[in-house]
Formats: structure tokens, sequence, C-alpha cells
């Protein structure tokens, strides 16, 4: 499929050239989504020589199959990270996204940018007793701090909302924040496959040439440096969205029994947003990391890394949070939320259901789907699967012309088998979330490498 979202079918986003030499710069952000951008727009005047670099197009990843809602009611995270750490860092994740709202308020008043913004009520709800209690948990949590909360309890479900919350167009308003990003080179269809240090110098291959950095901010879903361990730290979910034309609603909503959600968009139509859709409607599908420890991880590695990732499908306003986290620590070298978001640190037994998950998607990348392989080679046309033959493992793609491709089934990242997605029409790595199209090319790392053609 072609995985084109309503946000990309409804504006042009401008191109940027690749990097076709060997260069210097003070500071590389790798990864062109809100985040990238983001950084780059509070960078455009620092005197820094700064580059943005995108292995795809800007915002075509997960940025562009987001479904914008601008909200500091994410679910009942602060009801999470209060369980599992304190109150204190509980309101600070609050503040902080609360901080990133009114600030996106003000970058699109302030540079008049036109991005469908509009205020709206974002409700959450539940139908189980376990997360009808953490909802009952926040509402008194909330009140505690003085918040105005909605408050809904009934025989079938428990729910609250908060008023001022927010809707946008994302790429509108990426577009008009790279119309002030004039001073930043921007780099399109610029993959790094590899991270060198020598002489303590940090070069990045991309390319094929060798780009110099003082600093480097990786700001990518599933950050490519990060392969020592981080794996078991993050979890990768996947969620699909239905573009319906319909009666417009006012508010926008969130079922956390059943991942079912829905927002209004500008012209009498709503998205709809679940895991798995059997109808055949107009849709795309998306993908974020989830963190273990309930907090994304923000800030500095090293003396010359930094990172943002794992916003829990909350992206809109973390992005915001982690942007203006590392321009702090590149220009002050401090920020009043560092400590929250930092990197090294994590309670991860309070996360006993997605350790399960993790634990279950690589059994199957590493056993199950190697155990399941069988010798039958039937398949429909663009169905795909992998089998044995002659004692190693395939994987085939049968297209639309009844066509056969051949591929290895061992993702390039970790060596987990891969598995056909038929509904949309990919391959994916279970245990770290690579995606590659039907044809073995690269969608989405941390893969850096396609699909190995027989």
């Amino acid at each position: 499929m072609n995985n084109e979202s309503y946000w990309q079918k409804t504006v042009n986003m401008p191109s940027y050239p690749s990097i076709k030499w060997d260069d210097c710069y003070d500071i590389v952000i790798v990864g062109g989504g809100m985040s990238g951008i983001t950084l780059a727009y509070r960078l455009n005047n620092s005197n820094l020589k700064v580059a943005l670099i995108e292995s795809d197009t800007l915002a075509s990843k997960t940025t562009g199959h987001t479904t914008a809602k601008v909200s500091y009611l994410h679910d009942v995270l602060c009801v999470d990270i209060y369980e599992a750490y304190n109150k204190s860092k509980a309101k600070e994740y609050f503040d902080s996204n609360y901080d990133a709202f009114q600030e996106i308020k003000s970058i699109i008043e302030s540079n008049q940018i036109e991005c469908d913004f509009k205020e709206n009520i974002a409700y959450i709800e539940a139908e189980d007793e376990q997360k009808s209690v953490k909802i009952k948990k926040q509402i008194k949590l909330f009140k505690s701090w003085g918040l105005d909360v909605i408050e809904g309890d009934n025989a079938k479900h428990t729910s609250m909302g908060l008023h001022n919350q927010g809707i946008f167009h994302p790429l509108k308003y990426i577009d008009g924040l790279l119309k002030k990003c004039d001073k930043i080179d921007i780099y399109e269809h610029s993959l790094v496959k590899e991270k060198q240090v020598v002489d303590d110098k940090i070069y990045l291959k991309v390319n094929g040439y060798k780009i110099n950095a003082k600093k480097i901010i990786w700001m990518t879903r599933y950050p490519p440096n990060l392969q020592k361990g981080y794996f078991f730290k993050i979890l990768q979910e996947k969620e699909h969205i239905i573009y319906k034309e319909e009666e417009q609603i006012d508010y926008s909503f969130l079922n956390i029994t059943t991942n079912y959600s829905k927002r209004p968009i500008d012209n009498n139509a709503i998205l709809e947003i679940k895991q798995k859709f059997a109808e055949n409607n107009l849709y795309w599908y998306a993908q974020d990391s989830v963190p273990l420890r309930k907090i994304p991880y923000i800030g500095k590695i090293n003396d010359n890394e930094f990172v943002a990732y794992g916003y829990n499908k909350w992206g809109m306003t973390l992005s915001h949070v982690a942007s203006k986290l590392i321009y702090e620590l590149i220009i002050n070298n401090d920020s009043k939320y560092a400590a929250l978001y930092s990197p090294g640190y994590g309670k991860y037994l309070s996360s006993k259901d997605d350790i399960v998950k993790l634990v279950k998607n690589n059994y199957h990348g590493m056993i199950k789907n190697q155990i399941l392989a069988t010798k039958e080679l039937k398949l429909n046309c663009n169905q795909g699967k992998v089998i044995r033959y002659q004692g190693r493992l395939v994987a085939i793609y049968k297209d639309s012309r009844k066509r056969y491709f051949y591929f290895s089934p061992y993702c390039p990242h970790l060596k987990c088998v891969i598995e056909f997605n038929e509904k949309d029409q990919t391959w994916n790595c279970p245990c770290h979330g690579s995606i590659f199209d039907c044809y073995g090319h690269l969608v989405s790392g941390p893969s850096t490498k396609p699909l190995k053609r027989y």
C-alpha cells in the first residue's frame, strides 16, 4: 500500500537536496520529523552551523502519519509516572507538556502559520475496572493540581476530560516552521548508515560521504546509534487511522481499554484510530515507540550526543518538549526538565504488560517465525510468507502480476525473522519494528538496509 496520510494528501511540502559531499558542522540533527524541524527552527539564529538530515523526505515517517492531537491529556500517563516514581515527577511531566502546548499556540500566532489549529475538549474513558481505577486516580491527581476536570462515571464506563486541548494540520504547521529555517542546511534522502569516532572527532557516513559534527542530535523514532541494549527499553506499536467523511465532532476521544480513538478534522470529517481495521476504508498506518520506563528518553547521552525518542504516541507536545530541552542544553548547558527526561535512569518493573509484549515480540522474531515456516510455496497474488526451502528460510512475495520475489527473511538490524502483513502489504520485523515494503525496500528503521534480494 502507498500509506499516504490525509496530511500528506492535502499539502505540498518543500523539497531539499541530498548530501553529495563531505562537510563539517557544529550541530547535525538526524531526523526530519516534528522534533528535528522544531529544533532546527530554534537554532536558526544561533550563529552555529547546523544541518538537518532526513533519510526520506521531511515529515514522511511518524510525523506525517500522526493523528495530530495537540494535547497534554496523555491518557493516564501521569498516574503511571506517579505510581512508578512520585507525584513530583508526574507534575513535571504534565507541566512540561502544558508548557509545550502553550508554546505551539504562541509559535502559530507569532509566525501567522495557517495550520487549521483549533481548540477543543479531549476525553479519555475506560470500560474495564483496572483502567477505570486509573482514570479515577488521575481525576483526583489533576484536581490536587487545581485543574478543572470534566468527570463522567456510569455503569458502562468511567471518563474524564480537559478543556482547551487542540488539533491542527501538522504538515501545514511544519511548512510554516521551515520558512523560518533559512540558515539551516536541510538534506533529504540522506540516510545515516554509520557513526565513526576518529581522533575524538565524530563522523557520520551519509550517502557514502563523511559529515563531521561537533554535536549530534538523534531525533528519530528508533535512533540507529542505540543498538547496545536500548532495544530492551522501548516497545514498537503500530496503529491504523481511517479518514471518514461524516458529521464533524467538536471533541477528541480515547478509550484506553480498547485503544480506539477519534478526532475531528476541518472539513466535516473525522479520523478514527485503532490497532487493527478489518474494513477496506481509506486508511494509513503509523508506528511509534513506547518507553518501558513510562517517560520518554530526551537529553544528553555523552558530551557530544543527544537523543529524543519514546514519545508513546504523544509526539505533538513531546516533540516541542524535546527540542526546547535539547536547545537549552546546547546553548545554556541546563534545562528545567533535563533531570526528568534524562536517558540515564528508569524504573521498568511497573511496565509488566509492556515487558510481556516485548518478550513476545522477540520470541516471535527469534523463535516462533522460524518454527512456523513451512515448505508450502502456494501463494495468492499480493501475499507473502516465510518458507523453509532446502534447509534454509526464504521470504517470498507474489505480486498482482503473479511475479515471485525472494528475500532473506532476516531483518538486517539484528537478524530477527520477518513476517508479512497482507493488509499493509509490508514485511515487518516483530522484534524491533523495522518495516520493509512488499519488494523488500526499507520503509523505516531501526534497520538501515533493505532486505537482501535473492
